[in-house]
C-alpha cells in the first residue's frame, strides 16, 4: 500500500495506491476511510472531517483512490465572560378554576299516555 499525503491551504490530500489482486497469491486489499484516517494519526497527522472519501478494493480492479480531509485546528477551550443582569420573577398566582355543573342523577321521564 502505497501513501502520498499532500498538504493545501485548508485541507490534507491523501492519494493510496495498492498492488493489483494476484490470483496466485489470492490476498486481496480493502482499504476504507477508517483504515486511511488509522494510517494517518500513525503517522503523525492532526485531521478533522472527512471532506471526500473513497473506497478501494482490489478484487474489483480498483486499485487507487484519494481523501480530501480538513486540517484540525486548535480551538480555545475558555470563551470569553459575559455580563449577566439577574432578574427578579414575578411571583404567577395560580388562575381560580370554575366548579363544574354537575349532572342530575335522576332522568326527567315524561308521563303521557
Amino acid at each position: 500500500m502505497d501513501i502520498k499525503i499532500e498538504e493545501q491551504d485548508d485541507f490534507f490530500c491523501v492519494c493510496v495506491k495498492v498492488d493489483r489482486y494476484n490470483s496466485r497469491e489470492k490476498k486481496k486489499t480493502i482499504v476504507n476511510t477508517g483504515r486511511v484516517k488509522i494510517e494517518m494519526q500513525k503517522r503523525g497527522y492532526q485531521i478533522g472531517e472527512v471532506v471526500q472519501n473513497d473506497y478501494i478494493n482490489n478484487l474489483n480492479g480498483k486499485t487507487q483512490g484519494t481523501w480530501f480531509f480538513e486540517k484540525k485546528v486548535e480551538k480555545p477551550l475558555d470563551k470569553p465572560v459575559q455580563d449577566v443582569i439577574i432578574e427578579v420573577e414575578k411571583e404567577v398566582k395560580p388562575k381560580p378554576v370554575r366548579k363544574r355543573r354537575t349532572r342530575s342523577s335522576t332522568k326527567k321521564v315524561s308521563t303521557e299516555e
